[in-house]
């Protein structure tokens, strides 16, 4: 026995240190090509003056659906016909390959773009980025099954801590020191083809190192593990998945978790609006817009200071624990943001670089965005965990894949709630998402705790026969 745990640690400190390295430099290099910070800026920039309003918000939320929808609507097709095969590993590099192609077409589109903006250049835009997002879907539910197989179950929650620790922090530096800098090239004064240079050269970098991640991954030692006998059919994993939803209470649940992380989600994409509206007479004299900066870094730094203690939690107290929590701060979040305006103004302190006061209001306001940021990285880490422990070993990958698939409407929720914001006011749509965190935080605590089924799996995985059934 001692013979084999010799052999078996160097490849699993090779796979940590490995693993950690894709997440690091994975997390940094999408912040060069962020479709929602930075591509979204591109298409609506440049397609304004070439299409007029109307048609470039609709590019910026065609942008947003395939960002979302490309990425979840494959991951149960793509986890069907992976799931029979022993390694999963040359498939990735496969990924690999095509997402290079794909970010290869992304900048040329961009460089192309920058001397003549038409429908010529739009498509190939969007049809580069449909290759980038179902590629980082497929690449997602590939990586959890590695994941699970690769690294000991009992320091997965320290794993994927460490790795969004460390991203985190690289790409907030990455984001001052670098991207920042290249957005800011040449003014402007420079005109669109200036703008559409500085973009190409963000893509190229955010491009690079994303492969390079890739690269990381591709070099670990994976093993083969428990797998399906045979390859089944997407309409097959369809209707096991809604078997397990029927039969199996801790999946059920966290259904529900995910349809409640959508309804959180739209505070991200209101939050500034909401501030507009409600915190100007609170002593923020030049509006929340534009603390567009501020706002971006406190999200950025709940969410670096927060990897660490959800990775801790989640392997010291399991993943219940850390999604229950997580519960807390989506319900906190919205209702904090709906708090600020209603308290006295308290004291008045000058924000430097900015005509902003930062006030008691204010502050509550910067302390809901922390409180997101917080949320989104315990649902990543303690979700993730959930998925990898609790998964049938044959079945992570659909396990996974056909929640994402089934809630992938539900990225549609941003238009519904614009309709609530117009309708009946911004403050009814974060009654709303308070509601959506109750709906979290119930869910999460109708998780049962892991019990020894889920102990006898912390032990590293070996090369197993696969099992029998479908």
């Amino acid at each position: 026995m001692s013979e084999v745990v010799e052999t078996a640690a160097p490849p699993s400190r090779r796979n940590y240190v490995l693993g950690v390295l894709n997440g690091t430099l994975g997390t940094a290099a999408y912040d060069f090509v962020h479709p929602d910070l930075i591509l979204t800026g591109l298409v609506f920039t440049l397609s304004r003056p070439a299409f007029g309003d109307q048609w470039a918000f609709f590019l910026v939320a065609v942008l947003s659906i395939i960002n979302k929808g490309g990425s979840l609507l494959p991951q149960l097709f793509v986890s069907s016909h992976l799931e029979h095969r022993p390694y999963k590993r040359p498939f990735y590099a496969g990924l690999t390959v095509l997402r290079g192609i794909g970010a290869a077409l992304l900048v040329t589109a961009i460089w192309l773009m920058a001397h003549q903006v038409n429908a010529l250049t739009m498509a190939l835009f969007f049809f580069a980025f449909l290759i980038i997002a179902v590629c980082m879907g497929a690449g997602h539910v590939i990586t959890l099954d590695m994941f699970g197989r690769m690294i000991q179950l009992d320091r997965i929650g320290w794993f994927l801590g460490t790795r969004e620790f460390l991203g985190g922090a690289l790409s907030f530096v990455a984001g001052l020191i670098v991207v920042q800098p290249i957005l800011n090239r040449g003014g402007p004064a420079g005109g669109n083809a200036a703008m559409a240079s500085n973009y190409f050269l963000l893509g190229v970098i955010g491009s690079s190192l994303t492969l390079v991640a890739m690269v990381f991954l591709i070099l670990c030692h994976e093993e083969e593990g428990p797998r399906a006998k045979r390859r089944t059919t997407f309409c097959e994993s369809l209707i096991r998945g809604w078997r397990w939803l029927k039969r199996n209470s801790d999946y059920r649940s966290y259904f529900w978790l995910r349809v409640a992380f959508r309804v959180n989600d739209l505070a991200m994409a209101f939050f500034i609006p909401y501030g507009e509206q409600k915190l100007r007479t609170a002593g923020d004299v030049a509006g929340v817009a534009v603390l567009g900066g501020v706002l971006v870094a406190t999200f950025k730094l709940s969410r670096v200071v927060s990897s660490a203690l959800w990775g801790w939690m989640v392997d010291r107290y399991g993943d219940r624990a850390c999604l229950v929590w997580t519960g807390v701060c989506f319900v906190l979040a919205p209702a904090l943001a709906l708090l600020a305006p209603m308290l006295p103004r308290g004291f008045a302190m000058p924000i430097p670089g900015s005509q902003a006061v930062l006030d008691l209001p204010l502050t509550v306001y910067l302390l809901a965005r922390a409180m997101i940021g917080a949320a989104y990285q315990g649902s990543i880490i303690g979700g993730n965990r959930f998925l990898i422990g609790r998964a049938p070993p044959r079945r992570r990958l659909s396990y996974i894949g056909f929640l994402n698939t089934v809630t992938s409407p539900l990225t549609l929720l941003p238009m519904l709630a614009a309709v609530v914001a117009g309708h009946f006011g911004v403050t009814t749509l974060f009654v709303a998402i308070v509601g959506g965190g109750f709906l979290y935080l119930f869910a999460a605590l109708r998780v049962r705790p892991e019990t020894g089924l889920a102990a006898q799996r912390l032990a590293r995985p070996s090369a197993t026969p696969p099992e029998t059934g479908p």
